[in-house]
């Protein structure tokens, strides 16, 4: 990835993860910059330094890697092995285990209410 793919892919991610949430302005003021500086970091006029970065990040709720990863939205495809199914089956199974956990504690909270 050049360097220039890397400054629009995190210029497009501050733009995803921050609609519905954040104006340029809001975020700006939540993480103690200007708008200005959010308008120039997503116009790809300036590298954020690390710190507004991790702000930035924590103000939309993510990692700071995630502001770093293409959103390709190309299909994957996953040969179907024994091993696959596995993973799948596993995955599954802790999906559903983890779903009653929370179905439960909600449950329990709404009864102790």
């Amino acid at each position: 990835m050049t360097e220039d793919e890397l400054h629009e892919t995190l210029s497009q991610n501050i733009k995803k993860y921050r609609k519905g949430k954040f104006t340029q302005e809001q975020l700006a003021e939540k993480i103690g910059v200007s708008s200005q500086n959010i308008n120039d970091i997503e116009g790809k006029r300036r590298w954020p330094r690390e710190a507004t970065l991790v702000k930035i990040a924590d103000a939309l709720e993510i990692e700071v890697y995630q502001l770093f990863v293409q959103q390709d939205c190309s299909a994957v495809n996953i040969e179907e092995t024994d091993e696959t199914q596995k993973i799948r089956q596993n995955l599954k199974m802790q999906l559903v285990a983890d779903f009653r956990k929370s179905m439960i504690k909600m449950l329990d909270k709404w009864e102790d209410q």
